[in-house]
């Protein structure tokens, strides 16, 4: 799934399409893939937010934790 928006051809129009509920024209939030492809061919507006980062846990390894004082090279 992602997120992502889809605008409706038909302005105003509220119902569901490919299991996704729209409101007003739009339907907003985790859409499968298959319906965004669905989307896309039928002529419908579809707009994919970008996929956040996740936190990698190595990438934070050996430095201080928020408010400690890093360690002093001798």
């Amino acid at each position: 799934m992602a997120k992502a928006t889809v605008t409706a051809p038909v302005a105003g129009f509220t119902g569901s399409v490919a299991g996704v509920t729209f409101a007003d024209g739009k339907a907003e939030g985790e859409i499968p893939q298959a319906a965004l492809s669905y989307f896309e061919r039928q002529g419908y507006t579809v707009e994919v937010k970008p996929a956040r980062k996740k936190a990698d846990p190595k990438a934070d390894e050996g430095k201080p934790a928020e408010g400690e004082t890093p360690p002093v090279a001798e």
